[in-house]
């Protein structure tokens, strides 16, 4: 937690967090890689600026003034830095934590699969892979120990009108979470809006409410006289038995829903 240089103790090298950029959306042709070597607590900020520094940025104008604006939420990018370090499966040899940077995505990957059910990643009460790992990065301000780290990725998505991120468990070996950047609502596939509508009504059930179709349209930035389009993702969702009305009885335009579990 607290190296220098994590080279000077043996088999610890491979436990630097690694940054490879890529030009697009393809790893054909990478553009540049970072390893940092510091101790985790010591390197994490350096790690964040330093993603903040290369991804995409765009121009936006609030009040008159222009400032730029970061493709990806910065809380995102935080909590899932922190999750790659913590949770990481220490047995598993020759592999690192990993974030890769795409033109369109930011993929961080470990060792180890998820710990819990990735359907239940918002609501699950916490687990850690490492306790006294998870501990010291709590004492630093770094992880909370609370469970709540996906919950305020996907806040922080919603919040920006992005897609979900994607959660994959690999072979069983290693864990996958991609985080998108902005895609208009006619590029984005079936598959993410159903993933998103049913992360959103996970975070809506474990804040003691459900969703509406007022917050599936505002969660996709649809203008409002795209109901129909947020009543289709809805009914996607219900498809795939993911979600549930609180009563099927009430009227259309009342009606809300919580996650298939709840």
């Amino acid at each position: 937690m607290i190296a220098t240089d994590l080279k000077a103790f043996e088999n610890l090298a491979k436990r630097s967090v690694r940054i490879i950029r890529y030009p697009d959306k393809s790893r054909i042709g990478g553009i540049g890689e970072k390893t940092f070597y510091n101790g985790y607590a010591i390197a994490f900020e350096e790690i964040v600026q330093y993603i903040l520094a290369v991804i995409p940025q765009e121009e936006i104008i609030e009040s008159g003034i222009r400032r730029q604006k970061y493709r990806f939420p910065e809380t995102a990018i935080r909590e899932l830095l922190a999750n790659v370090m913590v949770h990481q499966s220490l047995e598993q040899r020759g592999t690192s934590p990993m974030v890769e940077i795409f033109s369109d995505r930011i993929e961080f990957s470990n060792a180890g699969a998820p710990l819990v059910a990735i359907e239940r990643i918002v609501d699950t009460v916490p687990l850690s892979r490492n306790e006294n790992m998870a501990g010291f990065m709590h004492r630093c301000g770094i992880c909370e120990e609370r469970g709540s780290g996906f919950d305020k990725v996907i806040a922080a998505t919603r919040a920006e009108s992005l897609i979900a991120p994607k959660v994959e468990n690999q072979n069983n070996q290693f864990t996958k979470v991609t985080l998108y950047s902005r895609i208009d609502f006619d590029m984005t596939t079936k598959e993410e809006r159903v993933r998103t509508c049913y992360m959103i009504a996970c975070l809506a059930f474990v804040t003691s409410d459900a969703v509406t179709n007022t917050e599936i349209r505002n969660a996709f930035g649809l203008a409002e006289k795209e109901k129909v389009k947020a009543s289709r993702i809805i009914r996607d969702t219900i498809d795939a038995k993911l979600i549930k009305p609180v009563d099927p009885s009430t009227a259309p335009r009342y009606m809300k829903y919580v996650p298939y579990w709840a």
